[in-house]
């Protein structure tokens, strides 16, 4: 369960594009300019300094405040899930101290529902 916790937590960080969590960072992009051909995903050098263009899998911040919103919303039966939408915090954007029962919820019928739209086709 711990494992699928930290899958997830990775993912939607990654997918939010949280600050400081997220594993899309210039080391990942200098093993993705190393190990595959993608130009979209390769660092831009100004100088002396490196840069990361945007990834085709983050969201942008109108589209992340969607998926907060409708994580705020969300209702489940007694005894499924616990309350998700206690977690969430719209403001700041941010989900709080998740359980590995809830981020198994959250993959197995969330994560289709909440990105289907939002992500390009081939993501």
């Amino acid at each position: 369960m711990h494992i699928e916790k930290n899958m997830f937590e990775n993912i939607f960080n990654t997918v939010m594009d949280v600050k400081g969590k997220t594993k899309d960072n210039i080391k990942a992009r200098l093993d993705v300019a190393l190990f595959y051909n993608h130009k979209n995903m390769e660092l831009v050098r100004d100088g002396s300094q490196v840069a990361k263009q945007r990834a085709s899998f983050v969201l942008e911040k109108n589209a992340q405040l969607l998926v907060y919103k409708y994580l705020k919303s969300l209702r489940f039966p007694d005894g499924h899930a616990s309350s998700i939408s206690r977690l969430v915090n719209t403001e700041e954007c941010r989900l709080y101290e998740m359980k590995s029962h809830d981020c198994h919820v959250f993959m197995q019928t969330l994560i289709p529902l909440a990105f289907c739209d939002l992500l390009p086709k081939g993501i």
